[in-house]
Protein backbone atom coordinates (compact mmCIF):
# COMPACT_ATOMS: atom_id res chain seq x y z
CA UNK A 1 0.00 0.00 0.00
CA UNK A 2 1.51 3.52 -1.07
CA UNK A 3 0.40 5.93 1.23
CA UNK A 4 2.59 8.60 -0.13
CA UNK A 5 0.83 8.11 -3.24
CA UNK A 6 -2.76 8.19 -1.66
CA UNK A 7 -1.57 11.86 -0.19
CA UNK A 8 -0.14 13.76 -3.84
CA UNK A 9 -3.09 12.46 -5.18
CA UNK A 10 -5.60 13.87 -3.17
CA UNK A 11 -5.23 17.69 -4.42
CA UNK A 12 -6.55 16.69 -7.46
CA UNK A 13 -9.98 15.68 -5.95
CA UNK A 14 -10.46 19.21 -4.56
CA UNK A 15 -11.18 20.55 -8.12
CA UNK A 16 -13.97 17.95 -8.54
CA UNK A 17 -15.27 17.57 -4.64
CA UNK A 18 -17.38 20.87 -5.79
CA UNK A 19 -19.16 19.54 -8.84
CA UNK A 20 -19.97 16.95 -6.56
CA UNK A 21 -20.96 18.64 -3.67
CA UNK A 22 -23.48 20.84 -6.08
CA UNK A 23 -25.00 18.44 -7.67
CA UNK A 24 -25.70 16.54 -4.45
CA UNK A 25 -27.17 19.60 -3.22
CA UNK A 26 -29.46 20.38 -5.69
CA UNK A 27 -30.47 16.92 -6.85
CA UNK A 28 -31.61 16.75 -3.17
CA UNK A 29 -33.75 19.91 -3.25
CA UNK A 30 -35.17 19.63 -5.94
CA UNK A 31 -36.27 15.90 -5.34
CA UNK A 32 -37.19 17.05 -2.25
CA UNK A 33 -40.07 19.31 -3.70
CA UNK A 34 -40.73 16.47 -6.02
CA UNK A 35 -41.23 14.48 -3.09
CA UNK A 36 -43.44 16.70 -1.26
CA UNK A 37 -45.99 17.21 -4.43
CA UNK A 38 -45.80 13.07 -4.99
CA UNK A 39 -46.64 13.06 -0.91
CA UNK A 40 -49.93 15.45 -1.72
CA UNK A 41 -51.08 13.49 -4.65
CA UNK A 42 -51.06 9.67 -2.67
CA UNK A 43 -52.20 11.55 0.32
CA UNK A 44 -55.04 13.19 -1.40
CA UNK A 45 -55.84 10.25 -3.41
CA UNK A 46 -56.21 12.56 -6.65
CA UNK A 47 -57.82 10.71 -9.03
CA UNK A 48 -55.26 9.55 -12.79
CA UNK A 49 -52.56 11.11 -10.94
CA UNK A 50 -52.49 8.71 -7.88
CA UNK A 51 -52.51 6.15 -10.41
CA UNK A 52 -49.62 7.84 -12.32
CA UNK A 53 -48.00 7.91 -9.39
CA UNK A 54 -48.25 4.85 -8.35
CA UNK A 55 -46.33 3.58 -11.63
CA UNK A 56 -44.09 6.12 -11.24
CA UNK A 57 -42.76 4.67 -7.36
CA UNK A 58 -42.81 1.52 -9.24
CA UNK A 59 -40.89 1.70 -12.04
CA UNK A 60 -37.80 3.53 -9.40
CA UNK A 61 -38.14 0.81 -7.04
CA UNK A 62 -37.54 -1.86 -9.88
CA UNK A 63 -34.97 -0.20 -12.31
CA UNK A 64 -31.52 0.16 -11.06
CA UNK A 65 -30.21 3.44 -10.45
CA UNK A 66 -27.60 3.07 -13.46
CA UNK A 67 -30.22 1.88 -15.92
CA UNK A 68 -32.48 4.93 -15.34
CA UNK A 69 -28.86 7.50 -15.96
CA UNK A 70 -28.48 5.42 -19.42
CA UNK A 71 -32.38 6.15 -20.49
CA UNK A 72 -32.18 9.41 -19.07
CA UNK A 73 -28.53 10.64 -20.98
CA UNK A 74 -29.30 8.67 -23.87
CA UNK A 75 -33.47 9.02 -23.66
CA UNK A 76 -34.14 12.71 -23.17
CA UNK A 77 -32.99 13.83 -26.94
CA UNK A 78 -35.07 10.92 -28.61
CA UNK A 79 -38.26 12.41 -26.15
CA UNK A 80 -37.22 15.98 -27.01
CA UNK A 81 -37.10 15.02 -30.58
CA UNK A 82 -40.63 13.73 -30.11
CA UNK A 83 -42.08 16.47 -29.47
CA UNK A 84 -40.44 18.36 -32.30
CA UNK A 85 -37.19 19.79 -30.35
CA UNK A 86 -34.19 19.15 -32.24
CA UNK A 87 -31.66 18.08 -29.49
CA UNK A 88 -28.60 16.18 -30.51
CA UNK A 89 -26.96 14.96 -27.40
CA UNK A 90 -27.90 16.57 -23.39
CA UNK A 91 -24.87 17.50 -21.31
CA UNK A 92 -24.03 15.00 -18.54
CA UNK A 93 -24.02 16.87 -15.71
CA UNK A 94 -28.13 17.54 -16.57
CA UNK A 95 -28.96 14.01 -17.08
CA UNK A 96 -27.21 12.93 -14.08
CA UNK A 97 -29.18 15.66 -12.23
CA UNK A 98 -32.58 15.15 -13.76
CA UNK A 99 -32.19 11.34 -12.92
CA UNK A 100 -31.29 11.68 -9.00
CA UNK A 101 -33.82 14.18 -8.27
CA UNK A 102 -36.21 11.64 -10.56
CA UNK A 103 -34.77 8.56 -8.26
CA UNK A 104 -34.32 10.23 -5.42
CA UNK A 105 -37.31 11.83 -5.16
CA UNK A 106 -39.46 8.83 -5.36
CA UNK A 107 -37.43 7.39 -2.53
CA UNK A 108 -37.94 10.46 0.04
CA UNK A 109 -41.82 10.36 -1.09
CA UNK A 110 -41.81 6.98 0.26
CA UNK A 111 -40.25 8.65 3.81
CA UNK A 112 -43.14 11.74 3.82
CA UNK A 113 -45.91 10.02 3.27
CA UNK A 114 -45.80 7.51 6.04
CA UNK A 115 -44.50 10.49 8.44
CA UNK A 116 -47.49 12.24 7.76
CA UNK A 117 -49.59 9.62 7.95
CA UNK A 118 -48.26 8.95 11.52
CA UNK A 119 -49.90 12.29 12.69
CA UNK A 120 -52.63 12.23 14.56
CA UNK A 121 -55.77 13.72 12.60
CA UNK A 122 -57.97 14.74 15.05
CA UNK A 123 -55.53 17.53 15.58
CA UNK A 124 -56.61 18.83 12.28
CA UNK A 125 -60.26 18.34 12.96
CA UNK A 126 -59.51 20.29 16.14
CA UNK A 127 -57.32 23.04 14.08
CA UNK A 128 -60.58 23.57 12.06
CA UNK A 129 -62.72 23.97 14.73
CA UNK A 130 -60.62 26.90 15.74
CA UNK A 131 -60.75 28.36 12.62
CA UNK A 132 -57.19 27.71 11.64
CA UNK A 133 -56.15 28.37 7.72
CA UNK A 134 -54.11 25.79 6.10
CA UNK A 135 -50.47 27.71 6.21
CA UNK A 136 -51.46 27.64 10.86
CA UNK A 137 -52.29 24.02 10.10
CA UNK A 138 -48.75 23.34 8.05
CA UNK A 139 -46.72 25.74 10.40
CA UNK A 140 -48.20 24.79 14.00
CA UNK A 141 -49.24 21.23 13.25
CA UNK A 142 -47.97 19.18 10.22
CA UNK A 143 -44.63 20.42 10.33
CA UNK A 144 -43.45 20.55 14.15
CA UNK A 145 -44.31 16.87 14.25
CA UNK A 146 -43.43 15.72 10.46
CA UNK A 147 -40.00 16.55 10.71
CA UNK A 148 -38.81 14.30 13.96
CA UNK A 149 -40.50 11.81 12.25
CA UNK A 150 -39.02 12.15 9.22
CA UNK A 151 -35.77 13.01 9.80
CA UNK A 152 -33.90 9.73 10.31
CA UNK A 153 -35.30 8.36 7.09
CA UNK A 154 -34.43 12.17 5.17
CA UNK A 155 -31.00 11.63 6.65
CA UNK A 156 -30.40 7.99 5.03
CA UNK A 157 -32.21 9.52 2.03
CA UNK A 158 -29.32 11.80 1.80
CA UNK A 159 -26.61 9.31 2.31
CA UNK A 160 -28.02 6.92 -0.67
CA UNK A 161 -27.83 10.06 -2.58
CA UNK A 162 -24.15 10.53 -1.85
CA UNK A 163 -23.57 7.33 -2.79
CA UNK A 164 -26.00 6.85 -6.31
CA UNK A 165 -23.90 10.10 -7.13
CA UNK A 166 -20.38 8.12 -7.85
CA UNK A 167 -22.30 6.43 -10.80
CA UNK A 168 -22.69 9.33 -12.81
CA UNK A 169 -18.81 9.26 -14.14
CA UNK A 170 -20.47 6.07 -16.24
CA UNK A 171 -22.16 8.84 -18.41
CA UNK A 172 -19.48 11.39 -18.85
CA UNK A 173 -19.35 13.42 -15.44
CA UNK A 174 -16.45 13.82 -14.39
CA UNK A 175 -16.87 14.09 -10.81
CA UNK A 176 -15.06 12.49 -8.07
CA UNK A 177 -15.81 8.53 -9.06
CA UNK A 178 -14.96 9.93 -12.71
CA UNK A 179 -11.57 11.46 -11.85
CA UNK A 180 -10.53 8.74 -9.91
CA UNK A 181 -10.90 6.36 -13.09
CA UNK A 182 -8.92 9.02 -14.75
CA UNK A 183 -6.34 8.77 -12.06
CA UNK A 184 -6.45 5.09 -12.34
CA UNK A 185 -5.78 4.95 -16.07
CA UNK A 186 -2.74 7.14 -15.82
CA UNK A 187 -0.88 4.52 -14.18
CA UNK A 188 -2.19 1.55 -16.21
CA UNK A 189 -4.03 0.42 -12.91
CA UNK A 190 -0.73 0.06 -10.58
CA UNK A 191 -1.91 1.94 -7.94
CA UNK A 192 -6.21 1.76 -8.45
CA UNK A 193 -6.22 0.37 -4.65
CA UNK A 194 -4.97 3.11 -3.43
CA UNK A 195 -7.05 5.68 -5.69
CA UNK A 196 -10.32 3.63 -4.91
CA UNK A 197 -9.50 4.12 -1.05
CA UNK A 198 -8.74 8.10 -1.39
CA UNK A 199 -12.02 7.84 -2.92
CA UNK A 200 -13.70 5.80 -0.38
CA UNK A 201 -12.16 8.10 2.32
CA UNK A 202 -13.16 11.28 0.89
CA UNK A 203 -17.17 9.89 0.35
CA UNK A 204 -16.99 8.79 3.79
CA UNK A 205 -15.66 12.51 5.15
CA UNK A 206 -18.70 13.91 3.13
CA UNK A 207 -20.96 11.85 4.98
CA UNK A 208 -19.69 12.43 8.46
CA UNK A 209 -20.07 16.63 7.36
CA UNK A 210 -23.77 16.04 6.55
CA UNK A 211 -24.49 13.80 9.89
CA UNK A 212 -22.93 16.33 11.77
CA UNK A 213 -24.85 19.53 9.73
CA UNK A 214 -28.11 17.53 10.40
CA UNK A 215 -27.41 16.49 14.04
CA UNK A 216 -26.73 20.14 14.64
CA UNK A 217 -30.09 21.44 13.10
CA UNK A 218 -31.73 18.97 14.73
CA UNK A 219 -30.36 20.26 18.05
CA UNK A 220 -31.11 23.87 17.18
CA UNK A 221 -34.38 22.71 16.46
CA UNK A 222 -35.03 21.61 19.65
CA UNK A 223 -34.20 24.53 21.53
CA UNK A 224 -36.38 26.39 19.56
CA UNK A 225 -39.16 24.57 20.13
CA UNK A 226 -38.23 24.04 24.00
CA UNK A 227 -38.03 28.16 23.90
CA UNK A 228 -41.03 28.29 22.09
CA UNK A 229 -42.82 26.35 24.51
CA UNK A 230 -41.06 28.25 27.60
CA UNK A 231 -42.21 31.45 26.07
CA UNK A 232 -45.67 29.92 26.07
CA UNK A 233 -46.39 28.88 29.25
CA UNK A 234 -44.59 32.01 30.50
CA UNK A 235 -47.51 34.10 28.56
CA UNK A 236 -49.90 32.08 29.74
CA UNK A 237 -49.00 32.30 33.28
Amino acid sequence: MNFEYMLEILPRFFSVIPVTALIIAVSFIAGLLLSVGVTIIRVKKIPVFNRLMDIYLSFTRSAPILLQLFIFYFGIPVLLQAFGIAVTNVEPIVAAIACLVFYNGAFMSEILRPAYLAIDKGQFEAADSLGYTGWQKFSRITMPQLIPIALPGMTNAMIHLIHDSSLIFAIGVVDIMGLANIIGSETYGLYQVEVFLTVAVIYWVISLIFEQLVKLFDKRRRKVLKFEGYTSSEGAG
